[in-house]
């Protein structure tokens, strides 16, 4: 993990929001996947009853 933020390009503080940038941008398409295959796969659409 060290290795990789290390060889993000420019001094260290355009690395750290970079780093950031790269992380907020993995969480929202985490998101989207959790998203999709709960509506594919588990959601059943209808109610329980």
């Amino acid at each position: 993990m060290r290795q990789a933020f290390m060889r993000l390009p420019g001094p260290m503080p355009v690395k750290a929001v970079t780093a950031l940038v790269l992380v907020a941008v993995l969480l929202v398409v985490l998101n989207f996947v959790y998203t999709w295959m709960g509506e594919v796969f588990l959601d059943s659409g209808g109610g329980v009853g």
